[in-house]
């Protein structure tokens, strides 16, 4: 499903990706785990080439992209990758002079040129899908944070992605508000969705992950099952992380 193979990210003279590899089969749920500054963000950001790799090679379902090629096929493949993957972000980038239905129903429209019946359709069975559906014509300033990006996660999923991508998307939320947009995800875990996410989110990863990776200075140190990393983790620095993480 996603193929990555030694991606290089740097900017300026900071690497901040220093040649990962990974691969995450369909219907997997993985999430990354690490200190601020570890690369974890940008790693996201580039598989959907947010951020343009320097090395490395990336693909998603049948589009391979590989770095620094330049063809005239490639603003087209990058638009197919893009598809393929949803994204959701830390903070919601919601519009706001839209209403919670229009924001999902603004990529079927613009980019998959839906008529306006499907996409309401598509918009309205989402919105209930993660437990809006009595909120569709409200705006998001009169949205809670965790109904805001409930909305967000609408918003990708009507892009009928093969894999979605979350960065820490409860981060920005009130404690009280965290639970509600991580059923959502467990929700969606269990129907079969390819998930990546980072997340310090302990008790998520460990009732969701079927593999948990631990990143740091732009490498991957351990990665193995929930069970193994938190329980009995092999690296002395997913340990020492660990151990912060539980004292916060």
């Amino acid at each position: 499903m996603i193929s990555l193979k030694n991606i290089k990210k740097s900017f300026g003279t900071n690497e901040v990706l220093k040649g990962i590899s990974l691969d995450v089969d369909k219907s997997e749920v993985v999430v990354i785990m690490g200190p601020s500054g570890s690369g974890k963000s940008t790693l996201l950001r580039c598989i959907t080439l947010l951020e343009e790799i320097n090395e490395g090679t990336l693909k998603i379902g049948d589009i391979e992209i590989k770095a620094e090629t330049h063809s005239r096929k490639r603003g087209n493949e990058i638009r197919a990758l893009r598809q393929r993957t949803g994204f959701v972000f830390q903070h919601f980038n919601l519009f706001p002079h839209k209403t919670a239905l229009r924001n999902v129903m603004e990529g079927p429209l613009v980019v998959k040129k839906q008529t306006k019946e499907e996409a309401t359709k598509i918009a309205m069975n989402l919105l209930h899908k993660v437990g809006l559906g009595d909120k569709v014509e409200m705006y998001p300033s009169s949205l809670s944070g965790g109904q805001q990006q409930r909305v967000a996660i609408a918003r990708a999923l009507a892009m009928e992605p093969l894999v979605m991508l979350y960065d820490e998307p409860t981060s920005a939320l009130d404690p009280e508000l965290v639970r509600e947009v991580l059923q959502v995800m467990k929700n969606l875990a269990k129907e079969g969705m390819t998930m990546i996410v980072v997340s310090h989110e302990i008790g998520f990863a460990r009732d969701v992950a079927d593999r948990v990776i631990f990143m740091d200075e732009g490498h991957i140190i351990e990665e193995g099952t929930a069970e193994q990393i938190f329980g009995n983790p092999r690296e002395q620095r997913t340990r020492r992380f660990l151990n912060s993480v539980d004292n916060d």
